[in-house]
């Protein structure tokens, strides 16, 4: 279901990623096959947990990844990537990777996103963008009737799909606002 990728310290643990999302979105996202099949949030949370578990519980580090499901949609609709669960578990590999790694190169493969046996988030250091050749061919050929010059070859689209899709992954993981609870007798003595 997940994408196989490097831990960001290193280890050689095998390393999945899973996905989650808001209950917002969980609630959007019910429209696409894939994520009709829980009535709640609740009870794909407990779902995706008890996925996290297993995997530990067998030595696989599983780490959840929250993200946007708007993201998601755009990185669907320029790599070719199912709008499904293991879609959505690919998507937030990419995004955790870019986010430990938030200048590293991206490099376009040719293949069928989303299926994550065959493919890995990382090679050789770069991120690993696979792209369907369909979906390639159609924004090449859209470029190249209204510009002057060529359009970028794979690698430069993959570049410019991670830029367009991942760039908030790198933002800060803290809220910008401290919440600082303090008791009733605290607040009397202002």
């Amino acid at each position: 279901m997940e994408r196989f990728s490097s831990p960001p310290d290193g280890e050689g643990v095998p390393f999945l990623t899973i996905a989650e999302i808001s209950s917002r979105d969980f609630y959007r996202a019910r429209q696409y096959f894939g994520f009709s099949g829980w009535d709640n949030y609740q009870d794909f949370c407990v779902e995706r947990e008890c996925l996290q578990l297993g995997y530990e519980s067998a030595g696989v580090r599983a780490p959840r990844q929250r993200v946007p499901l708007a993201a998601f949609q755009g990185w669907s609709r320029l790599t070719g990537a199912p709008l499904d669960l293991d879609g959505l578990d690919e998507f937030a590999a990419h995004w955790r990777y870019r986010a430990h790694r938030p200048v590293a190169r991206a490099r376009g493969q040719f293949g069928a996103p989303g299926q994550p046996e065959r493919h890995a988030v990382a090679i050789e250091g770069e991120q690993l963008v696979v792209v369907s050749e369909d979906v390639y061919v159609r924004w090449r050929d859209e470029f190249s009737a209204g510009a002057p010059f060529p359009p970028p070859d794979l690698d430069a689209y993959a570049m410019q799909v991670v830029a367009c899709c991942l760039a908030s992954s790198s933002r800060a993981r803290r809220s910008a606002v401290k919440i600082v609870r303090k008791s009733a007798s605290e607040l009397d003595e202002r």
